[in-house]
């Protein structure tokens, strides 16, 4: 609607519907955080806000403020959490006892293939997770 409609008053539409446009973060909130407690709160009216100033940004090289809705918080901090931290949060000590434990039962082509890793780690050819 932004992109393709002239609307009179983007920030009143937002204010008077940014809940149901904030449907999807807060059932994405509550699924990632097992809280179906949560409600809406401004850190997911932000982040609402800034998935959509990303597809502005992606459709014509404008930020959110050019249609006249309410500017981000420059704190992209969320109660969701994000896919990149998801996908980090493991327990080291538990992945270091499974390999020990496993990679003796490795077949020859498995081995190869992580001594080839593990040395082009320790190398810096291949950057761990910060």
């Amino acid at each position: 609607m932004l992109l393709t409609c002239s609307m009179s008053s983007p920030e009143q539409l937002w204010i008077d519907h940014n809940e149901n446009l904030s449907e999807d973060m807060l059932h994405q909130a509550r699924i990632q955080q097992q809280n179906m407690d949560l409600y809406y709160c401004d850190v997911i009216f932000n982040k609402d806000l800034i998935d959509i100033e990303d597809k502005i940004i992606l459709l014509c090289v404008s930020d959110i403020k050019g249609f006249g809705l309410p500017q981000t918080s420059p704190n992209r901090d969320s109660v969701l959490l994000s896919e990149e931290r998801t996908e980090r949060n493991y327990d080291t000590d538990v992945l270091t006892a499974y390999i020990e434990q496993n990679e003796p039962k490795m077949v020859q082509d498995q081995k190869e293939a992580f001594d080839k890793i593990t040395i082009k780690h320790k190398k810096g050819a291949v950057r761990s997770a910060p």
